[in-house]
């Protein structure tokens, strides 16, 4: 007589619970699918120049007044670089300081269509005054209003000055200017370059990561602030072309001709960007269909990992 030994027992726990693994894994899965990182944030809009009439017309009499200033000291700058490029480093400061105030919004403004003005102004006829202070309050708002503009123009030459006037420095050296000599000339001519292409850069966007990477990736929409400083670089290139040429000109020394070329690029990148066959568009590297179709690609990619890290864990 064959006796067969007895089956262990049953245990509803382990099963239920091996059982309910599969379905918490794929409810866990699910859930890490669905919840997915927040969209990106939307790239900053091309720069509208202020729609008053004085922001108009000193818009875009400042980049024939810059060429002008080159004009006249030309002679001077050929002469002797170094003294002519420190006289004027605080009349370009001061120009570009006025250009930003009188022409732009600061960062963190709420639009580029004079909102602030209208609301002060609204709220000055809103509000009754006593008898003999009707100007008090009025001539406060327009100190308040000229001091929001005037602290972030002064914070961006300062910034400006300090962090890019060395950056621009290194890059002078890395695209063939002397190592060794000519050190004050790579200075001062990388302060020009700053304060022309950098200054209304840092007062329009400020210190916003997305923006300056879309600077420095050459992917800002065109407007009157990204047209000039794209200028100034293009120009400062051109400009070195005549160095090496065997012409035997005085204006040909380091850094005439590139600096010349920063200017002239300025005014004209800052003029054409607010034309309307340029105005608002980008520089596309690749066709956008490709760029769209990369997008999909790696948010179904990342799907896919997000569903294989909940499964595995």
């Amino acid at each position: 007589m064959t006796s067969t030994p007895p089956s262990p027992p049953h245990r509803t726990g382990t099963s239920s619970s091996s059982s309910s693994n599969p379905t918490q894994s794929q409810s866990n899965a699910s859930a890490s699918a669905s919840t997915q990182a927040p969209p990106p944030k939307p790239p900053a809009p091309a720069m509208s120049v202020l729609p008053g009439q004085l922001a108009r017309v000193y818009s875009f009499a400042h980049p024939v007044l810059l060429l002008g200033l080159l004009a006249v000291r030309f002679g001077k700058f050929v002469e002797d670089p170094v003294s002519e490029l420190l006289g004027d480093l605080p009349v370009l400061a001061g120009l570009q300081v006025l250009y930003a105030v009188v022409c732009l919004p600061p960062a963190g403004a709420p639009s580029s269509k004079g909102n602030t003005g209208e609301a002060s102004s609204s709220g000055s006829e809103g509000t009754v005054l006593r008898p003999g202070r009707v100007g008090l309050r009025r001539k406060h708002a327009k100190e308040v209003g000229i001091s929001v503009k005037v602290v972030p123009a002064l914070i961006s030459l300062t910034l400006t000055t300090l962090l890019a006037t060395p950056i621009l420095s290194i890059l002078l050296v890395l695209f063939g200017a002397p190592l060794t000599t000519h050190n004050l000339e790579t200075l001062l001519c990388a302060a020009h370059m700053a304060v022309l292409s950098a200054t209304a850069l840092v007062y329009v966007h400020g210190v916003d990561g997305s923006t300056w990477r879309e600077v420095w990736g050459v992917g800002r929409p065109a407007d009157a602030v990204w047209g000039g400083a794209l200028g100034t670089g293009v120009g400062a290139w051109f400009g070195a072309v005549p160095i090496p040429l065997d012409w035997d000109r005085p204006w040909q020394a380091y850094p005439i001709t590139i600096l010349t070329g920063a200017y002239i690029g300025y005014a004209v990148g800052s003029l054409i960007s607010r034309s309307s066959w340029l105005y608002g568009k980008r520089i596309q590297f690749t066709p956008e269909v490709e760029e769209d179709m990369d997008k999909k690609t790696d948010s179904k990619y990342n799907q896919i990992y997000q569903l294989i890290d909940s499964v595995c864990n």
